[in-house]
């Protein structure tokens, strides 16, 4: 018999590429990439084992002893691994919309694995009885009268992924819509040719650009991993997070703080912190498979905060994993010949349980981590009424996270005048929000100086990354560019230890100048910051970036700091400048901080700006910039660009 065997080659030489461009690649140690893990190795041994059967039928040697053993090993691997196709592609579909597998759960064993088992079972029984295939005594192959029953356990395989693709649709991305789209289609042609042309060894090439599909449509492993301890980050978490609520899936996960990450940095520098990390981590990596039998994934949820997610739906298993969660964070870690105390809490959340949504889960996490310091045990009890009941506190924060989860966030650009009232080409950056009910929102005075969370933090870096696009785009690629910005940062973000990193990548992508930006600080942030914080901003200063300290006078005043940064600018508080318009003692006091800052080579500027008596007093006092809606509210991008042409152009 001739067989066409050319398509399985062209199917192993892609298979190889695969496997060597995957070297290129970070592993990710996701459900999904373990899930492709074994679709790849199962398509590989049905497309190899397939090539040397055919190679021993179109050379038989049938007084050997061992060729007919061969052929029948090689076609029963054949079969085996070739349904174990359309089962791993199953469970890369539910990899995908994180829907975890318990085989030992009666309706998963019965819906998932028994059809594979019945396969398997098919295949041992026909090496004594030919019931599915056979091969004569010249060695060529024949189908046996059972052979369709392999066709139907495919078809069913099919057919469950394609049931949750229209099921799921609105929760899969549309290219990953239309990847199982093609792999049904795919694979459904090849078994047609194949089928009725059996010479035409068609099928596992089709299954092979199917699952080549699949290596495309998989996401930058980069985007997913935390590269420090190389887990999972914070975005793969809130994507398994929305599929898993969208779903209305009950789950559990344990959070683990570190609550003294800052003093351990200090204690042991950045670098032997970061390797402790990666030890906790690689605990929490293998807990609960290790200590319970159940898979779990950890996250780097924040810098100090890890979360582990259950895949078992059994209560008491959940609680017995954060118990030993627990009990291991109490013992010290033994690192570099030193045993290290780590100070932290765990405590378990459940959905439906504790929240509702992705968006409260993080106000709830934020809320926790917060007040741990009021916590005594380890494990923290977040069914206590403090917990239950936070509501208000964090509405604005729920907000913030809503509107970076739907991308509904507006950048605002406010202009900064000179001395002289003359545009000076600066923007001040403002994030606007929108309530349930659509109102915009101005977060301006909404934030207290002393407040971090989670939302705040990723609000800051947004608007960076928009500034940097809009000036990369007004400044036309130029470095020496005219136009700069002022972004406003909360405590939390100069705080991480891998700032600098975030702002540099940041950079990079966007095509900008780190010189064009200035950071924007509270005197409150200024005073209150940690080592790191203050480590990262003279870093910034380094490559250009400076400070304008916010809002001086309303807070404890440092000047020792101010001093010690690079601060090329400070911001008057508007209360100096309403106490300065009804007290003339007052007003010599403001004129002195105004001479202070200029003996010592630093701009003044006043902020809010909001009537003409303000702007009267910022000018008689010196001050060299103004800011306020009196003078120019926040517009788009757009807008403040022609603002600037028209104010020229009119002279």
């Amino acid at each position: 018999m001739q067989y066409n065997y050319y398509f399985d080659i062209c199917a192993l030489c892609i298979l190889m590429t695969l496997a060597i461009t995957s070297l290129s690649r970070r592993w990710v140690p996701a459900y999904r990439q373990r899930a492709y893990t074994m679709l790849f190795t199962a398509t590989f041994l049905a497309t190899l084992a397939e090539r040397i059967e055919t190679f021993l039928q179109m050379f038989p040697s049938p007084s050997s002893v061992w060729y007919h053993p061969a052929e029948m090993l090689c076609g029963s691997v054949y079969f085996i691994a070739h349904m174990g196709t359309g089962f791993c592609y199953l469970l890369y579909i539910k990899a995908v919309l994180d829907i975890y597998i318990d085989f030992r759960k009666f309706s998963d064993f019965v819906g998932v694995l028994l059809a594979y088992i019945a396969g398997i079972i098919l295949i041992i029984i026909n090496i004594f009885v030919p019931i599915v295939f056979y091969y004569d005594e010249n060695g060529l192959y024949n189908r046996g009268p059972l052979v369709f029953v392999f066709y139907l356990f495919a078809l069913y395989y099919i057919g469950y992924g394609f049931y949750l693709l229209i099921r799921y649709k609105k929760l899969m991305r549309r290219r990953t819509r239309m990847v199982i789209i093609s792999y049904v289609g795919f694979i459904g042609v090849g078994m047609i040719i194949q089928y009725f042309y059996p010479t035409v060894l068609i099928e596992n090439l089709f299954t092979v650009i199917s699952i080549s599909l699949v290596y495309i449509s998989l996401q930058n492993p980069t985007e997913m991993v935390d590269e420090h301890l190389n887990i999972l980050n914070r975005k793969a978490f809130l994507e398994g997070l929305d599929l898993k609520t969208n779903r209305k899936s009950p789950h559990s996960t344990v959070f683990l703080t570190v609550d003294n990450i800052s003093a351990l940095s200090e204690e042991m520098g950045y670098t032997q912190t970061q390797d402790l990390l990666r030890r906790i981590s690689k605990y929490l990596k293998s807990v609960g498979n290790r200590e319970l039998r159940i898979e779990t994934y950890t996250y780097r949820y924040s810098e100090n905060v890890f979360a582990v997610s259950a895949h078992t739906d059994d209560r008491e298993k959940t609680e017995s994993l954060l118990q030993a969660i627990a009990a291991r964070l109490q013992e010290p870690w033994v690192f570099s010949n030193m045993a290290i105390k780590v100070e932290g809490h765990c405590f378990l959340l459940r959905y439906p349980e504790h929240y509702s949504t992705s968006v409260e889960l993080m106000g709830k996490v934020d809320f926790i981590c917060d007040n741990v310091e009021n916590e005594v045990d380890v494990i923290i009890d977040a069914n206590k009424d403090i917990y239950k009941n936070h509501g208000g506190l964090l509405d604005y924060d729920l907000m913030v996270r809503k509107n970076l989860d739907e991308k509904k966030i507006v950048v605002k650009f406010q202009p900064v005048l000179s001395k002289v009232y003359k545009i000076n080409y600066t923007a001040d950056v403002v994030c606007y929000f929108y309530d349930e009910c659509g109102n915009e929102i101005d977060p301006r005075g909404h934030i207290p100086d002393i407040r971090v969370t989670q939302a705040l933090m990723d609000a800051d870096e947004y608007a960076y990354r928009i500034a940097c696009r809009s000036l990369n785009f007004w400044n036309a690629g130029d470095r020496n560019g005219k136009y700069r910005a002022v972004v406003g940062m909360s405590q939390g973000e100069i705080s991480r230890h891998d700032f600098l990193k975030r702002i540099k990548k940041i950079l990079r992508e966007e095509r900008a100048e780190a010189s064009w930006i200035t950071l924007k600080l509270t005197e409150t942030t200024i005073t209150t910051m940690n080592p790191v914080a203050e480590r990262n901003l003279k870093m910034m200063a380094e490559m250009k970036s400076y400070i304008i300290v916010d809002k001086f006078g309303s807070g404890y005043g440092d000047l020792d700091r101010i001093l010690s940064l690079p601060v090329i600018e400070v911001n008057i508080d508007h209360s100096i400048l309403l106490q300065a318009q009804e007290s003339e003692q007052m007003k010599r006091v403001a004129q002195g901080i105004v001479n202070l800052f200029h003996d010592i080579s630093i701009f003044v500027g006043a902020s809010k700006i909001s009537t003409e008596e303000d702007k009267l007093m910022a000018e008689e006092l010196g001050c060299d910039f103004l800011l306020g809606d009196y003078l120019g509210v926040p517009v788009a991008d757009s807008s403040f660009v022609k603002r600037i042409d028209s104010y020229f152009g009119e002279g």
